[in-house]
């Protein structure tokens, strides 16, 4: 059983996550106005890659039942997974360049629960049931602003490092209640799945990175990207609590090129 979709945005940081790609959009917008007079190159990556690092996390939530505290664990396994990402940037001066990229994860995975239930007769007799849900969804959006280095090996071969902030956001959905049967004497239980709600924040991180391309006429190639990424984003837990939630991680990925 799944209950109703809960959204719940930070505002300020969704706000300042939109102001700094605009700003950002603002920055390349006027450097490629300079890199038109100047001579300047700029470029555009297009990606395919894939999430390599497998991030868990861990909820508790309290509930009364039965005049008595019972309490669930909610063990969440989230694997790699493909992703796509986008870019681009342009040459402010001389090797430095300013760029915007923007990397979309999703999956779906599942989580192990093992719950306590009070005995409705009984106190200090709970009993205990777990059980596997399903089917929970995580949707990871980063824009990933970056100050780039470009090493220029010979005309075919760059070599980019990058770094700077990331702007994510998430949506996860997390477990809030057990669902169980039981029968008279009642001193046993027997799970019989959750109940699942949608939550969704906003953080800023960082990203750190490399990229190495191979031009195979003027304006079009191919090439590589590594990218480190992080933040760590507390979720609202069901029972008024958070739960911290890990984003980012190691991706590589590959794709076109195009400069101007």
């Amino acid at each position: 059983m799944t209950l109703p979709t809960l959204s719940i945005t930070t505002r300020p940081m969704a706000r300042i996550a939109l102001m700094a790609t605009l700003i950002g959009v603002a920055v390349l917008g006027s450097a490629v106005t300079v890199a038109a007079q100047q001579g300047a190159r700029g470029f555009v990556t297009l990606n395919g890659g894939y999430l390599v690092t497998s991030r868990n996390f861990a909820d508790n939530i309290v509930f009364t039942t039965f005049v008595e505290d019972g309490d669930l664990d909610a063990d969440y396994r989230l694997g790699g997974g493909p992703l796509y990402d986008v870019g681009g940037a342009v040459r402010l001066w001389r090797n430095l360049a300013v760029g915007v990229a923007v990397s979309v994860f999703t999956k779906i995975d599942d989580a192990s629960v093992t719950a306590r239930i009070p005995h409705p007769f009984f106190f200090d007799r709970d009993r205990q049931i777990s059980g596997t849900q399903g089917d929970l969804r995580r949707e990871e959006t980063a824009v990933h602003v970056q100050g780039i280095w470009v090493l220029p090996v010979n005309e075919a071969l760059e070599i980019a490092v990058f770094g700077g902030p990331t702007f994510f956001n998430i949506t996860q959905d997390l477990v809030t209640d057990v669902l169980f049967t039981q029968a008279y004497p009642y001193d046993t239980a027997t799970y019989t799945g959750t109940t699942t709600g949608r939550q969704s924040r906003s953080k800023v991180g960082f990203n750190v990175g490399a990229d190495v391309t191979f031009y195979f006429s003027g304006h079009f190639g191919v090439g590589v990207l590594a990218r480190f990424s992080r933040a760590t984003i507390d979720l609202p837990s069901h029972d008024g609590g958070t739960v911290a939630v890990e984003t980012g991680g190691f991706h590589t990925g590959g794709g076109l090129r195009l400069r101007f």
